[in-house]
């Protein structure tokens, strides 16, 4: 099936930290013509490399889903890429001065308000939605990824815990902009105070606060949680976004402990399988 590709009717910026690095993050978000893509612009170096948000772009998934050109990275764009997906943009320019975009608070909540409000304006030119007609799977260890045909695009995951207080939790969703706003997009993401440590020491998470970010210590989360299966509603959010790097489709994922890397993998499968 086709659909009228979409990009934003006006520019907007945002200023916020970033979760790895600390510090602060400025995007600008421009409209693009038709077939451009979502392109990240580093305007804080010299040549402003532009780097396609684009599967094969993909140099990393430590922590993170990282695209990279030339020896020039951005990472954590998933949260943005999410709010991307769901609002079916197609042409976007992310003017950004930073190595990550803004980690705001943990969610995509503010990057989809921000891009919705800036209107989102069709294009003449068309888009394929590919319909999924065979099941394709990855998996590593105890991980698994399945893609379904399926009419619409839906997401089931396990988020299984390895945390003595932590239960496992299931969710499923029909992924549209009226479920995602109100039971996706809020769901923040988070990270284990053990773990905290290790995790500077590598250069990462030295933004990372209770501000924008689930903190689960001995006892459990140290704040406050938005719902009662933030943790798998915020797995789900990961996968939305990360399939947004894969040419767009209709299909059922079902998802089990798996993380960036196997969503990587499953959206290089699908391009593979469609191409």
């Amino acid at each position: 099936m086709e659909r009228r590709q979409k990009t934003i009717k006006r520019e907007f910026s945002y200023t916020g930290i970033g979760l790895h690095t600390g510090r602060d993050v400025t995007i600008k978000c421009k409209p693009l013509g038709s077939d451009k893509g979502i392109i990240f612009k580093r305007v804080d170096l010299e040549g402003q490399i532009k780097i396609e948000a684009e599967i094969d772009n993909v140099v990393s998934t430590q922590r993170c889903t990282t695209i990279g050109k030339d020896k020039v990275n951005i990472n954590t764009i998933e949260h943005l890429m999410a709010a991307i997906n769901v609002l079916n943009i197609d042409n976007l320019l992310i003017e950004i001065d930073s190595n990550e975009p803004p980690i705001t608070d943990g969610s995509a909540g503010v990057f989809y308000t921000l891009l919705n409000d800036a209107g989102i304006k069709e294009e003449e030119a068309t888009k394929e939605v590919y319909q999924i007609k065979e099941p394709i799977y990855v998996s590593e260890d105890d991980q698994y990824l399945v893609l379904l045909p399926h009419d619409e695009f839906k997401v089931s995951y396990t988020f299984v815990s390895n945390h003595p207080t932590l239960e496992d939790q299931f969710a499923e969703f029909e992924i549209s902009k009226e479920i995602f706003i109100k039971e996706i997009a809020p769901a923040r993401t988070f990270g284990f105070a053990h773990e905290v440590e290790a995790l500077q020491k590598q250069g990462l998470a030295l933004g990372g606060s209770l501000d924008n970010a689930i903190l689960v210590g001995d006892y459990g989360p140290i704040n406050d949680l938005r719902f009662d299966n933030e943790f798998v509603r915020h797995k789900i959010l990961d996968i939305i976004g990360d399939m947004k790097l894969a040419p767009e489709f209709n299909g059922h994922i079902i998802g089990v402990r798996s993380g960036h890397r196997l969503n990587s993998i499953l959206s290089k499968k699908i391009k593979e399988r469609l191409f």
